[in-house]
């Protein structure tokens, strides 16, 4: 039950990656909006997206996260150039390489990619010009506000050469196009933690507490010994403060721990 869930502040809230990049005013759809080396110039949504956003609540953790929710693809146009991009929630590395190989075509010119999980990230031009296909995916899926995905563009080539500007566009528009409108969950680190308390005389405080900062129980004991115990889980960036509430409310009376996540 550690680890990543849904959080709980959203009950839960999705969102498309259109509404995601209004909100935050960073918008990558025009691939002019990347910088000379291939970077996103904006990557605000996790302050912006959701408090900006009249139905969702504005005290998103620092630490959420979006993540795709369903494969999604786009196709761009460039001086019969076709680039078909489609991008795809991914766990790792190696599941992220499988789809890579699943994806492009063979008979392509050119399959290029990246992905994102996390810090980790790898992008490839697969024979296009150094900085001008993988390094603009990667800029369109950090200007998202996505994690963990995998984008693949496929190129057809048209006959008429680009240029090394003009590939920037393609891929980057091609990519940014893909995720623009694609279903996104928000997502926050969860953890286990027990309360235990001397008598049952504390529940009332244990559970104010537990409401106060979002905190949803998992178990309940009354040993022998008359005292009570509560697991719970709890977002990673509340524990803290929970346990500090705990210990007002009963005057120290009941401990708070978390478990090893």
């Amino acid at each position: 039950r550690r680890g990543f869930v849904a959080s709980r502040l959203l009950r839960p809230r999705h969102f498309s990656g259109r509404r995601m990049l209004s909100c935050a005013r960073c918008a990558l759809a025009l691939p002019r909006r990347l910088d000379r080396a291939g970077r996103a110039r904006v990557s605000a949504w996790r302050r912006l997206s959701v408090s900006a956003s009249a139905d969702a609540p504005g005290d998103v953790p620092a630490d959420a996260r979006m993540y795709l929710t369903e494969e999604v693809r786009a196709t761009v146009e460039v001086k019969k150039s076709k680039f078909v991009a489609v991008a795809s929630p991914v766990s790792d590395p190696s599941s992220a390489m499988r789809f890579v190989e699943e994806v492009g075509d063979p008979s392509a010119s050119h399959n290029c990619f990246a992905y994102k999980i996390g810090d980790a990230y790898r992008f490839s031009d697969d024979g296009e010009p150094g900085g001008t296909a993988g390094r603009p995916i990667l800029a369109a899926i950090e200007g998202s506000g996505f994690d963990a995905l995998a984008v693949v563009v496929t190129r057809y080539y048209g006959g008429t050469q680009l240029g090394t500007g003009g590939l920037i566009r393609a891929y980057g528009g091609a990519a940014a196009k893909a995720l623009e409108d694609a279903p996104g969950i928000l997502k926050t680190p969860m953890v286990d933690a027990i309360i235990t308390a001397p008598s049952p005389d504390f529940l009332g405080a244990i559970y104010r507490a537990m409401e106060e900062w979002r905190a949803e129980k998992e178990d309940e004991e009354f040993p022998e010994d008359g005292s009570v115990f509560v697991q719970i889980l709890v977002e990673k960036a509340n524990a803290l403060a929970l346990g500090e509430t705990l210990r007002d409310l009963t005057n120290g009376k009941a401990a708070f721990r978390v478990l090893d996540d």
